[in-house]
């Protein structure tokens, strides 16, 4: 009996939880297209990620990694000719030879779920009107599946105030604002709808965790019960 009650409160708690799994993203490196500006003092590919993944980070259920070419599984896969050093380069949403996403292969590699690859096709600032503009693409890609969840395309904006004199202050406000726009698309394609009320919704929307909580503690305490009866 006792086998039994531990088996039947192993499975009532593995279903509490299974829903929460958490997913892991990794974040490619963009490619650049020919109407990005170049620029010494500001380095638009590593801004881009960063604000990214700041937006990303707080998804529920969501590990974001950027990928890193120094990674142990991916030096393995060069080291074994699994895969080619040339393909762990920009565009990472490009498909290969036998059909695969870039980005799907080098994901299983990495052991994640999901990847997000894409290009920024537009940077650049303009002294006259004092503006910035960034134009960003990406793919959301199902690594297992190969399949395309979401592609997204937006425009940050950014410009400088009457009493500002630094470029990059608008470079920095066009990138924050282009990643928001992104990790909305992708907060939206990924997280349940319960998990996007506004904050007032949500107060009266059901709390899953305490849900799950109460139901432990409910078979916690009538597991005691039937133990104690055995007795």
């Amino acid at each position: 009996m006792k086998g039994a009650w531990t088996v039947t409160l192993a499975l009532l708690l593995a279903n509490s939880f299974a829903a929460d799994e958490a997913r892991e993203l990794v974040l490619f490196p963009f490619g650049q297209g020919v109407a990005v500006q170049p620029t010494e003092e500001f380095n638009v590919q590593v801004e881009l990620l960063n604000a990214l993944y700041a937006q990303l980070k707080d998804i529920p259920n969501l590990y974001v990694l950027r990928f890193r070419e120094t990674n142990p599984s991916v030096r393995r896969a060069i080291d074994e000719n699994r895969i080619r050093r040339d393909r762990l380069v920009p565009p990472f949403n490009e498909r290969e030879a036998d059909g695969t996403w870039r980005a799907a292969r080098v994901g299983a590699l990495l052991g994640v779920d999901l990847a997000f690859a894409g290009q920024i096709a537009e940077f650049s600032y303009n002294p006259t009107t004092r503006e910035a503009v960034l134009t960003v693409s990406g793919d959301l890609i199902d690594v297992a599946s190969g399949e395309v969840l979401i592609s997204i395309a937006e425009t940050g904006r950014g410009r400088l105030g009457t009493d500002q004199e630094d470029p990059n202050i608008a470079r920095i406000a066009a990138v924050a604002q282009a990643a928001e726009k992104v990790g909305a698309a992708i907060r939206a394609r990924l997280t349940p709808p319960t998990e996007q009320l506004a904050p007032t919704e949500r107060k009266r929307a059901p709390d899953r965790q305490q849900e799950r909580a109460v139901v432990t503690l409910f078979v916690l305490i009538l597991g005691a019960v039937l133990g104690g009866a055995q007795l």
